[in-house]
């Protein structure tokens, strides 16, 4: 009689990477990158890229490489992502609001700080721009000085995580992720435990055949399940109309 054959069965693991979803994350980095080739050389074009650590996984867990196979260069205690602040690059529009007929200009700049002002309200840190106003000459300088600054720190907030989905070469699926439109998700981030808009696959989760097994488009780092990513192209394939003024839901 021979005994139980375990040959062949997948072993578990635990991903080193945040997935899309409802998630509990800190912020470990932002920084502000801005486009070589912007469709308008009159409008610049950013990308806000914000990187996460979720909750430590527990005191017997190592942690996962930040430099994959060099843990001299430090560790996250918790699944990690990089993601955008959107899905398209943010660049000043303008136009005339359908609701009021007063035309309206809302700047990249604004759109970035308007962020950065909403997650240090959430951390209590509500005057730091203000108390900051001219000290920067680049967008690099500032958010750096906010990480410095420890304003962020291990502060953990709620988050509505959304994403376009393909495969790699290998089959896996990956992910682009970004927060979601405000008209898919009318609360983005909250402070732990607070109220963030439910995630929904089927509104949240986009598939896009242009980039099946083009992994190299997508964010950082290397999935334990086999997904490796690079940064997003600089011509960003997932760019939509920012002169529609109703998906921002803009307030008169």
């Amino acid at each position: 009689m021979s005994g139980i054959s375990t040959k062949g069965v997948k072993k578990s693991f635990v991903s080193k990477e945040l997935k899309p979803g409802n998630v509990v994350a800190r912020i470990v980095n932002i920084s502000i990158e801005e486009s070589q080739s912007p469709k308008d050389p009159a409008n610049p074009e950013y990308k806000m890229w914000i990187e996460l650590e979720g909750k430590p996984m527990g005191a017997d867990f190592i942690g996962f490489d930040k430099v994959f196979g060099d843990p001299s260069k430090g560790q996250y205690k918790g699944q990690y992502k990089k993601i955008q602040l959107s899905n398209w690059p943010i660049r000043t529009f303008s136009g005339t609001s359908k609701k009021s007929g007063k035309d309206f200009e809302y700047t990249a700049a604004q759109q970035m700080l308007d962020f950065l002002q909403k997650i240090l309200d959430l951390a209590g840190q509500t005057s730091w721009l203000e108390d900051n106003d001219g000290k920067f000459n680049t967008w690099a300088q500032m958010t750096s000085a906010i990480m410095r600054s420890k304003a962020l720190n291990d502060v953990y907030f709620s988050w509505c995580i959304a994403a376009t989905q393909s495969v790699n070469a290998a089959g896996y699926p990956v992910y682009y992720m970004y927060l979601p439109d405000k008209k898919d998700a009318s609360e983005v981030v909250a402070l732990e435990g607070g109220l963030v808009t439910k995630f929904d696959p089927n509104v949240h989760i986009k598939k896009d055949s242009r980039l099946t097994e083009n992994s190299e488009a997508l964010n950082n780092g290397e999935d334990e399940d086999g997904d490796d990513f690079g940064n997003a192209p600089e011509d960003d394939p997932f760019d939509v109309d920012t002169n529609d003024e109703e998906l921002f839901e803009m307030e008169d």
